[in-house]
């Protein structure tokens, strides 16, 4: 069935319903019952689409009433954690489409915010002109809270895990496969790094709020300063697990030094992305430094699926390479670094720069 037919069938079933009843009473039993914020603003742009119109469940959930909000425009709504990339997709993909779906922040009367997916489309005269635009929203306090135990429950696993790693080797063999697991979950909570399929699951549906929130799910422990010192002697980890880190660290920093002195070729690269992998896949069972692993895994996958080896961007290469060397050394070679966290941040930015540029 037609674009064309598909419309001329809803509108005769709907002239059959209004027929049973007003069209004007339908309209403000559907708003007014309605189990979702509702709003409708006019068509004018220039002065901000003020609001005609907003529902009960509109009106306690930014804790405005109707009278505070008719004549204002939606904008009051929004503040500093508001995510404006999504906001200024609105006007051009409202002209496109007739309609916008996203998510973002929302900011309450009393200044405190709340996750929210909207749903705008635009109404017609019947000479199809817009006159107003209808925007139905959805709090998504209690999904945002869900996500969270779901990430935290990922967190208690790897944690059992880590504790039962060598029984559940031996009776699975199947340790990379859980390892990929788990870091494809991580990824899903690091906003930055998602890929095509987690993006348009939790991106684009749910969690992208706001850069400030980065991600509904993002809100990850803030990490208090630690010495390496104090921090290996508080963490347990494995000597076989230390040993593996550390054997895989100083052999990417030989790949890349070989690749300073013997130019860049496609086997080199590959090499490097192997080595790196292996970082990843070895700090990945350090449980604070996930943030360092996901980055490291993320360019390791990156580097593996470089066409042409001339395309990498070595300098870019060599300095996210000594970024990691010294931050992992620091940590857990000569255990001299005041803050472990610090060579972490850096790690991750010139990732992200590396990124970037492949």
């Amino acid at each position: 069935m037609s674009v064309r037919e598909q419309e001329l069938e809803e509108h005769m079933f709907f002239g059959q319903l209004v027929a049973q009843c007003s069209a004007l009473e339908l309209l403000k039993q559907l708003l007014m019952h309605s189990h979702h914020a509702v709003v409708i603003t006019d068509a004018d742009e220039d002065n901000g689409h003020k609001i005609v119109y907003a529902n009960q469940v509109f009106c306690k959930n930014t804790g405005y009433s109707l009278a505070e909000l008719v004549g204002m425009s939606p904008r009051i709504l929004q503040g500093p954690e508001s995510n404006f990339q999504v906001i200024k997709r609105i006007k051009p993909e409202l002209a496109e489409k007739g309609f916008f779906y996203g998510a973002s922040v929302n900011y309450r009367k009393d200044g405190s915010i709340y996750p929210v997916e909207w749903n705008i489309s635009e109404i017609k005269d019947t000479d199809g002109k817009v006159t107003h635009y209808i925007s139905i929203q959805k709090d998504l306090t209690n999904m945002k809270h869900l996500a969270t135990q779901i990430r935290d429950s990922n967190k208690i696993f790897k944690q059992f895990y880590i504790k039962h790693r060598s029984s559940i080797e031996r009776g699975l063999r199947k340790e990379h496969e859980v390892v990929d697991a788990l870091i494809q979950n991580e990824k899903i909570y690091a906003s930055s790094l998602r890929d095509a399929d987690t993006s348009e699951l939790f991106e684009e549906a749910f969690f992208d709020f706001s850069p400030g929130m980065n991600g509904a799910l993002a809100g990850r422990d803030e990490k208090p300063p630690i010495s390496a010192e104090v921090f290996m002697s508080e963490q347990p980890i494995e000597a076989s697990d230390l040993s593996a880190l550390l054997e895989s660290i100083e052999e990417v920093d030989t790949e890349i030094g070989f690749l300073e002195s013997q130019g860049i070729s496609p086997q080199r690269i590959k090499n490097i992305a192997q080595r790196f992998q292996e970082v990843a896949n070895n700090l990945y069972f350090c449980i604070e430094f996930n943030d360092g692993a996901l980055i490291i895994d993320e360019v390791a996958k990156k580097l593996a699926i470089v066409e042409n080896a001339q395309d990498i961007p070595y300098p870019f290469l060599v300095a996210f390479n000594k970024e990691v060397f010294d931050w992992l050394s620091g940590v857990f070679v000569s255990q001299t670094a005041d803050n472990v966290f610090h060579g972490e941040t850096h790690s991750v930015a010139a990732g992200h720069q590396l990124l970037a540029f492949l």
